[in-house]
């Protein structure tokens, strides 16, 4: 397998983890439980290719800043796919105490979100624009998920 292809794979699926994550805030501010649940497996899917991409990347010798930049997502989506199929919890999403374990999930969440866009500017600008892009897009869904859980609290 060329790198190149490696390379451009991993920015399509840093884009379509973005996206995802757009889709699930937006869904989640919405109240549409069914629909978030549905998209619950694209991020457990993600964790495939991105762990053969690191694998890939290791095996063939390229540089250390592929591998470093690919770990917080491999962990990131581990760590959810733990969290979501493994341990059958229903997410509360605004405790009044957050545990530790949400503080984890939400520093992993931008960690490897950053770390992506490093990974994406790594390859050329015009891809790293696009998944910064598509980044900022997904930071923009949590905040309006958050305007609206914020809203709903008031009323």
């Amino acid at each position: 397998m060329d790198g190149n292809l490696v390379d451009a794979l991993m920015v399509l699926c840093s884009f379509i983890y973005n996206i995802a994550g757009i889709l699930i805030f937006v869904l989640r501010a919405n109240e549409r439980k069914q629909l978030e649940a549905k998209l619950g497996p694209v991020f457990n899917i993600l964790l495939i290719p991105f762990s053969l991409f690191w694998v890939y990347n290791l095996i063939s010798g390229r540089d250390s800043g592929r591998l470093i930049t690919s770990i917080p997502i491999i962990i990131f989506l581990a760590y959810d796919l733990w969290y979501r199929t493994f341990t059958d919890k229903k997410p509360y999403h605004h405790p009044k105490h957050w545990p530790i374990g949400l503080y984890a999930y939400l520093l992993l969440y931008q960690l490897s979100g950053i770390m992506l866009n490093g990974y994406s500017f790594m390859i050329s600008l015009l891809y790293g624009y696009i998944v910064l892009a598509s980044y900022f897009g997904s930071l923009a869904a949590y905040g309006y998920y958050q305007y609206k859980h914020k809203r709903e609290v008031k009323i």
